[in-house]
This record gives C-alpha cells, structure tokens and sequence, in this order.
C-alpha cells in the first residue's frame, strides 16, 4: 500500500489484528489495576470497547497510540487522586491500598531481585571500567531499590525481611511513579554486565517498540532508501520481501548422516543462508512502514535468536569444514585480512585471572582481611596492596622517549618481529606491517596503538622493510582507513571495497571499517599498557636505576610484539633471522 493512501485515512487497512489484540490485553490489565479483586480477563470486553471507539476515531497509528496512552493516563491520575474509592469506608480505603501495593510487588519483584542479587558484580566491574564515582552513583541506586523491594515484602536471598508499613494511596502513588522512573534504567545496568545475551535481547524490544513509531520509521526507511539508490542496490523493501525472507529463516537445517562430509556441507551451507536471510530481513523490516512492521511483530529479537543460534552452531558442528578453504599464500600460511584486526583479540596473558579476581573481590574487605588461603600467590612480594598490583601504565618512562639514546638489545628484536623504528624529530614510534591489509603504529608518550588500513596497490609495489631505523617526511595523522581509498572503480566511476564478503561504496563501508579499527586501536593500546604495568607494580622508582627500568620496558615491548604476531599469525608467526 502506497503512502498516500495510509496518510488518506486508509491506515487501519495496515494494522494487524495481533497488533490490535496485543493493545486490547495492555488496556485490559490497566483497567483491573483500578478496582479491587478485578482481573485482565474480566474487564476485556470493556478494554475491545475501549480501544474499538479510539482505533476508529484516531487519524494515524501515531494518534491512536497516542490517544490510548492519553486516556490511560488520565484514568491513572483520577483514581491516584480520589484513592480508587468514592467511598468513605476505611475497610475499603484499606483494602484498595493492600491491592495496590500487591500490584506494585507484582510488577516489579522480578526486577528488584535481579537487581540485588546481581548489584555487587556489577558496582565492581561499573568500578573497573568507569570509575569510583559512577560505581558510587550505581551502588547507592541498588541499596535504594533493595530497601525498598524488603519493604514492599519482596524475598530477597540472605535479606532479613523488613516489618512493611501501613503506607497510604497517596505515598505508594509517588513509590509507584519513583520505580517507573529508575528501576528499568538500574536494571539495564546490571543486566549489561551479567547477561550480554539478555542485553541484547531487550535492547531488540526496545529498539522495536520506538520503531512502530511513524516518524522514527520514515526517517530510517528514507535513509535506507537513499542508501541503497547510492550503492544501485536491488533490495527490496516490501512487506512480501519481508514474509519471504521469514520463511527463509525459519526453514529446518538438514541433519547430516555420521561420516558423510556432503551432508556436513549442505548442513553448514543451510545456516549460511538462514544468517544470510536473517541478515537481509533486519534490514528490510526497518525499511517498513510502521503500520507495516505490525505484521512481523517482534522481528528484531527474532532474527538476532537465528543468527546467535547457527553462528554457535557452525562454530561447533561445521568449523572443520572451513579449515581447508581458508584463504592461504604460496607458502601455504593464511592470508591475514583487514577484518583480522579486529575479529582476533588481542589478550594479555594475565588479565582473565586478575579481572575476575577482581570481580569477586568485597571492597570492604582489605588485604589484611582477607584469609591468607584466598591471596593470589605471584613471583613478587605477595603483601603488595591490590591497588598495587592492578595499577596502569599510560606512559614510557624511560624507553624510546625524547633524548634518550636507543638500546642496543631493541634493535635484533625488532628485526625478528619485522618492525621498523620511526624518527620524526624528538618523537619515535615502531611500526608493523600485517601483509597488504593493516600497519600497527606503537607509540610510547603516551603508550598508545594505532591499526589503520593499508593501501593494497602501494604495498605491492614497496619493498620489504629492510632497514631498522627510517625516517618520515613529517608528522601525520591518517584517518584509520586510509587504505581503502584504493578500491575497484565501477562503471559509474564510483570506487569500491570488499571486507567481511561485503561488497559497497567506499563512502558507505569506510566510517563502519574505522569504527572497528578504533576498536581494535583501544584492545591493542589496553594490552599494551598491560605489558608494561608488569614493569612497575609492586616496584618504587626509587629502588631502580633509568638502565633498569628501560630494560623492563624492553622486555614488556617485546612480549606485546610477540602477543601481536602469535595473535594475527594464528600463533605460526617465525622470528626472521639474520
């Protein structure tokens, strides 16, 4: 249906009747939280009658969603206002206020508890990534929220239940409006560092439900469309599009016979083309209409479940298929790709034990505290403070830095890693080069990386890195993907770029590839500083000489270099000798 017909009053036509069904249920539920001992069921027929006379009334789904809200609403600050009776009765007055409270446990016990049995975890790692101030902010919201989730008579795990108070309509009024306000924004929180996965999911609602509004809807539906007449795309964004991609997703993988490699194949080829399906069928959905995308309700979430689902199960049925056909030189190593910089992680050695030893850790408890059994034993003084320890280095102290002249065991290491020291003036800097796909630029005031693409046709016709010391024509800053100015031109003289099997304009993939290389900047720069903390904690400055410490950060550069080549060299990486 065209979008002149929907703004011409036809718009009911696109609704889906689930979607009207799902409003019905809402109103219903709203309607039994205003009159003691009613239920969803009972007032139904009211809630048909209810949203009937405003479906036919509304001009645009927007004034339909808008009026219902509005009503509600209105009925909510009525019944809040005169305490849900007319009647005088305190028995009545008393029962309406148990109900109500009753209602407010109902709805948000599920929540509260989550909330404080997961609060600790989060105001730790909240502590680690964000700092003192905002775990403090979040911890003080989490203690608030449990409080009150005791006096409402919430069961929380080894929480002695408070005495609840006789509150009346007008207070838990206000306590019902506070926990609309900052429950769900709490939670999110929690929910982000517990359960990624869940994240995600409701995130995928949220986005969703902000979707079926009209406005958000035609401004992503124009942006797509622009997009796809930039890069002559044949996508299609229809609702017959979109039914033929759900039939697509929801069609079963065969199940392959024991020992029978083509049934292997065609198993991993059949999830290949439901995440293929998923794929296109997020991005036709959000090119609907908002009354169309009533029709698929909830695709987002759905779509997200398909592609966890068979990406898991390539990863653990089918892996071996693709061993064979990955991409190698002539000397039979594989062929590092620009994606490379940012699928293979990289991880220093020591950081999963210290960061969940950290997680679980009581702040209350201090190193003298805690038993001498739970102390994580290292090769240096065991009584160092964990603040110590866990401490970050964002700077060289001594190696590499201005006037300082090089030491003579940096130079063979370098050449072993094939990476080449870079002069400009005062300021150095090691560069290493990734095939023809990315450079890794490794500064030290600060301690910083950088991964940028590379040109593909420049570093064809460059030779090999031969020298140990090169000086630059002066200080630049590329953008980080540079080196896809260098893509096929079309026939349209429009240049473009292939990366993760994505073929697409270099003004369209560009930002995306630069947002993922800032990513895998920050890893690297994170690992970096990681290497060269082993040089200072537990240590004074004091107790050691500029030899010895540029010696440690010797020693931490060289461990981070041979981190970057096992990691990207898929650990076959073989120092290259005189």
């Amino acid at each position: 249906m065209s979008e002149a017909a929907v703004a011409g009053g036809d718009w009911r036509k696109s609704i889906a009747q689930s979607y009207r069904s799902g409003q019905v249920r809402s109103i219903a539920e709203e309607l039994a939280t205003f009159e003691p001992g009613a239920s969803a069921d009972s007032k139904k027929m009211l809630a048909m009658k209810f949203e009937d006379s405003i479906f036919k009334a509304a001009s645009s789904m927007d004034d339909y969603r808008k009026i219902i809200d509005k009503k509600i609403n209105k009925l909510k600050k009525h019944y809040a206002k005169k305490g849900g009776v007319d009647e005088e009765n305190k028995d009545l007055i008393r029962e309406k206020e148990l109900l109500f409270q009753k209602a407010i446990r109902d709805e948000y016990s599920a929540k509260l508890i989550y909330i404080a049995k997961h609060a600790d975890r989060a105001v730790q790692v909240t502590r680690m990534t964000s700092g003192e101030q905002k775990a403090k902010v979040l911890k003080d919201h989490c203690d608030s929220l449990k409080k009150r989730a005791l006096q409402l008579g919430v069961q929380i795990d080894g929480e002695a239940p408070l005495p609840r108070l006789n509150h009346d309509m007008a207070f838990l009024t206000q306590l019902k409006a506070s926990l609309d306000t900052i429950v769900d924004t709490v939670r999110s929180h929690v929910v982000k560092v517990e359960d990624a996965n869940l994240f995600l999911e409701e995130q995928l609602d949220s986005a969703d439900k902000k979707l079926l509004n009209s406005k958000n809807s035609n401004i992503l539906r124009k942006a797509l469309q622009d997009a796809a007449d930039a890069d002559n795309s044949t996508q299609q964004l229809t609702t017959d599009q979109m039914k033929l991609l759900t039939d697509l997703m929801n069609v079963p993988s065969p199940i392959p016979r024991r020992n029978q490699d083509a049934d292997q194949v065609r198993a991993a080829l059949s999830r290949i083309e439901k995440m293929r399906a998923s794929t296109q069928a997020i991005l036709t959905y959000c090119g609907l209409t908002a009354e169309e995308k009533t029709s698929f309700p909830g695709s987002l979430k759905k779509c997200s479940a398909i592609l966890k689902e068979n990406l898991l199960a390539l990863g653990k049925d089918h892996s071996y298929l693709f061993e064979d056909v990955e991409e190698k030189d002539e000397d039979g190593n594989p062929i590092i790709k620009l994606e490379d910089s940012w699928n293979k992680h990289l991880q220093y050695a020591d950081e999963t034990v210290v960061q969940s030893a950290a997680a679980v850790d009581d702040d209350d408890i201090t190193a003298e505290d805690e038993p001498a059994n739970k102390r994580q034993k290292t090769d240096e003084d065991t009584s160092t403070p964990p603040a110590e320890t866990n401490r970050m280095v964002i700077s060289a102290r001594v190696l590499l830095t201005p006037g300082r002249k090089l030491i003579s065991k940096l130079i063979p290491e370098l050449k072993k890693k094939s990476a080449v020291l870079i002069k400009n003036g005062t300021v150095s800097s090691i560069r290493m080069e990734f095939g023809t796909a990315f450079e890794m630029t490794i500064y030290f005031k600060p301690l910083l990386v950088t991964i940028r693409a590379m040109n593909k046709e420049a570093a064809a016709t460059t030779s090999p890195i031969r020298d140990i010391t090169a000086l630059s024509g002066g200080i630049q800053w590329p953008s980080l993907h540079q080196g896809l100015n260098a893509g096929e031109i079309t026939d349209n003289n429009t240049s473009h770029v292939s990366v993760l099997g994505v073929t697409g304009t270099r003004a369209t993939l560009a930002p995306i590839i630069a947002k993922q290389l800032e990513y895998a900047s920050a890893q690297a720069t994170h690992v970096l500083r990681k290497c060269f903390a082993a040089t200072v904690n537990g240590k004074t400055s004091s107790s050691e000489s500029d030899f010895g410490i540029e010696i440690a950060e010797t020693s931490a550069l060289i461990k981070f270099m041979k981190i970057v080549r096992s990691t990207y060299h898929n650990g076959k990486w073989v120092d290259v000798e005189d």
